[in-house]
């Protein structure tokens, strides 16, 4: 119990008394509840108890935020990718749920924060959103979010956007952070077979840009053995043409992704194993050791005028004008914009999600809470609390 006394941080930089905005976490919690009624009440019984059951109605949030899949399947292809590995490949077809379903279905969801300050929506992570497939959904998907909830949005593609479509993306959302991925230019064809090809993907830089949106490369993953001429040129071209940042990822491989890269002829395949931390197994996933090829990319990118961003969500609070410290990759964006929050508001809120608040401690952008209650809701009150203060939340529960 000593070891979490409330701590008085007035003076540190992310106190609560130095940040430009406050937040009310009980009410936000309110908040949420008006919206899922007036949600639900816009919906048929049927297209609700849909939404109620669709996985996005419980997901916990990842990292870069809680991901939106506006379809299932892929036609571009790429080698390295890992829908495969998680039993989503196949044909693209768009996801089921209409844009109303979609917006219900997050606002019911105990994990999810509501609004311009809630939970980031990243759209991109298991289907390709902008193919001819799952274009429709996607603009769907955008307009019901921004319009009904608010939150921020992030989301990444390797299609063409025409100057049409990112006009049309602009007037269903008319802020979001758009990543535009560029692994290579010279083995294009035959890492990403189906995609376009990279020109086409800097003219999407460019339309993007110019329609309003936030819009950063995306070199993700970074693969090992590629001339490091062509990443500087990926970099230049992506600048040129009005990216603003980059977001470079690391490259996760499985036994499956090992053996279409080298039935394919990937030619740098042994610079790749040498990098491998241990033999990936079955559908397992993991992440090549490649700190040393992120630094030197991002001294380059730096050097292009790109700013560096530590990760995806990174850059989605640079586009929305935020402020976060909720993971060790950050802080990121205005610190001066990482909520204020207060502690009794904190625990009327834990109690809607069956808990007790037994101590509280802060260290800088640090909440430490001793708990009573089940671990279930116990993630779901974690996950609603970083979105909204944008601070690390430690948990330590008792049963």
């Amino acid at each position: 119990m000593e070891a979490l006394k409330a701590a008085s941080l007035s003076n540190e930089p992310g106190s609560r008394r130095s940040a430009e905005v406050e937040v009310d976490l009980e009410e936000e919690f309110e908040r949420k509840l008006e919206a899922a009624e007036r949600l639900r009440n816009r919906l048929s019984e049927a297209e609700a108890e849909e939404a109620r059951r669709d996985p996005h109605a419980r997901r916990v949030p990842r990292p870069c935020g809680l991901t939106i899949h506006t379809g299932r399947g892929c036609g571009y292809g790429c080698l390295y990718c890992y829908i495969w590995d998680m039993g989503l490949g196949g044909p693209p077809t768009p996801y089921p749920l209409k844009g109303l379903q979609l917006a219900y279905a997050l606002a019911i969801n105990p994990a999810v924060a509501l609004g311009a300050n809630g939970a980031l929506l990243a759209f991109g992570s298991v289907t390709e959103p902008l193919q001819l497939e799952t274009v429709g959904k996607t603009i769907e998907y955008l307009s019901s979010i921004s319009r009904e909830l608010g939150n921020p949005i992030q989301l990444s593609t390797k299609a063409y956007v025409s100057k049409d479509l990112a006009r049309r993306m602009r007037s269903a959302c008319r802020k979001a952070s758009m990543l535009v991925t560029v692994v290579t230019l010279s083995l294009s064809k035959l890492l990403e077979p189906g995609a376009p090809s990279p020109p086409k993907r800097f003219e999407s830089i460019r339309n993007l840009v110019e329609a309003g949106f936030h819009t950063s490369l995306f070199l993700r993953p970074i693969l090992p053995g590629l001339p490091v001429e062509g990443l500087v040129e990926v970099l230049e071209k992506a600048r040129g043409s009005g990216a603003r940042g980059v977001v470079l990822g690391s490259l996760r491989v499985s036994s499956g992704i090992l053996k279409r890269l080298k039935a394919a002829g990937y030619p740098y395949l042994d610079d790749l194993l040498r990098r491998l931390p241990s033999e990936p197994r079955g559908r397992r996933q993991i992440t090549l050791r490649e700190a040393d090829l992120k630094k030197m990319i991002a001294k380059r990118a730096e050097a292009v005028g790109l700013r560096v961003y530590p990760s995806a969500c990174a850059a989605n609070i640079d586009a929305h004008e935020l402020g976060c410290a909720a993971c060790k990759m950050g802080p990121c964006g205005d610190l001066d914009k990482v909520p204020s929050f207060d502690i009794e508001s904190l625990r009327k809120l834990s109690k809607r999600y069956s808990l007790e608040i037994l101590a509280v401690a802060e260290e800088g952008f640090k909440i430490t809470l001793k708990l009573r209650g089940p671990r279930k809701p116990a993630l779901q009150f974690r996950e609603f609390v970083k979105a909204l203060t944008k601070r690390e939340v430690v948990l330590r529960l008792r049963g």
